[in-house]
C-alpha cells in the first residue's frame, strides 16, 4: 500500500482593521502613525523588533496599493498599552506615504496584515549591537535599540540625516540616551550641515565609515549589526565591517 505524505499547508495571515489613534509629525515630510489594536487581536500582532506591517488601500480610481512599513514600537508597549507605532516619511508619488502624511486622521480605520520579517534578532542583555542607519532606516532601528536598551544591552548607533531637522524620532533617542546613559553611544552624522564633529560631517562613504569606526567603536566589540538604508550605503557598509572582522550583520534596503 502506497502512502502520500502531504506537506501541511499554512494559512494565509488575513487582514484585520485597525484604527488609527494618532498621527504625530516627525519632520517637515514625515509622521508617526499610532495604531490601537485589540485586545483579542493582539496575539496576532505580536512581533519582534525590527519587523513590518503591511498595509492595504483602494485608491479612487478603484486600484489598489499595498505598503509596507517598519514598527518604530516594542513588543513591550504592544502588551502594555495595545499600541503599534509606525515611521511613515512621505516620498515623491508615493501614494500610500502622501496619503499618510497629508490625509490621515485619528479614527481612520486601516486594513493591516500582521507583522512580517526577518531583520530581526532574540535581543540578549549580554550582547552589544550596533547599527548604521540613514533617514527614514531609524524606524525599525529605533524598536530595537529600545527593546535592546531595555533588556540590559549596549547599543552603538550611527545615525546619518541631512540635517538636524530631517531626523525622525529626535526626542525619542534623546531620551533613550538620557535613560540609559552610556549603554547608548549614539552618533549623528550630517550630510547637508555641520555635524557634531568634522569627522561626522558629510556623506557616509566607505573610506569615512573606516575613520567613524576607528573613532567610535571598534566593530569587533559588536556581537550584531543592523543595517538599514538605501542599497549604496547599506552594501559600502557591510563591506567595511566584513573586512574589520566584525560579528553578525543584518541588513535592510529602505527609501530614505
Amino acid at each position: 500500500m502506497a502512502i502520500e505524505l502531504k506537506q501541511p499547508r499554512k494559512s494565509r495571515p488575513a487582514w484585520h482593521k485597525l484604527t488609527v489613534s494618532a498621527v504625530r509629525p516627525l519632520t517637515a515630510d514625515a509622521v508617526e502613525v499610532t495604531l490601537a489594536v485589540p485586545e483579542h487581536l493582539r496575539p496576532a500582532f505580536d512581533f519582534k523588533p525590527g519587523q513590518h506591517l503591511t498595509f492595504q488601500r483602494v485608491e479612487p480610481d478603484g486600484s489598489e496599493v499595498r505598503r509596507s512599513y517598519s514598527l518604530a514600537s516594542t513588543p513591550r508597549e504592544l502588551a502594555e498599552r495595545g499600541t503599534l507605532r509606525l515611521g511613515i516619511r512621505s516620498i515623491p508619488k508615493g501614494s500610500f506615504s502622501g496619503y499618510a502624511n497629508r490625509r490621515l486622521l485619528p479614527g481612520d480605520v486601516l486594513e493591516v496584515l500582521p507583522p512580517l520579517g526577518h531583520f530581526c534578532t532574540d535581543i540578549r542583555p549580554d550582547r552589544h549591537y550596533g547599527s548604521v542607519v540613514a533617514g527614514s532606516g531609524i524606524t525599525p532601528i529605533i524598536a530595537i535599540a529600545t527593546a535592546a536598551l531595555e533588556a540590559g544591552a549596549t547599543v552603538t548607533l550611527l545615525y546619518s540625516n541631512r540635517t538636524e531637522d530631517s531626523t525622525m524620532f529626535a526626542a525619542e533617542l534623546r531620551e533613550l540616551e538620557r535613560a540609559h546613559g552610556d549603554r547608548l553611544r549614539l552618533h549623528h552624522i550630517r550630510t547637508r550641515a555641520d555635524g557634531p564633529t568634522p569627522l561626522l560631517t558629510g556623506r557616509l562613504t566607505p573610506e569615512r565609515l573606516r575613520e567613524v569606526l576607528g573613532a567610535v567603536v571598534d566593530p569587533r566589540e559588536v556581537d550584531e549589526w543592523f543595517l538599514c538604508g538605501p542599497y549604496e550605503m547599506v552594501l559600502g557598509v557591510k563591506e567595511v565591517l566584513e573586512a574589520a572582522g566584525t560579528g553578525e550583520i543584518h541588513t535592510e534596503l529602505y527609501t530614505v
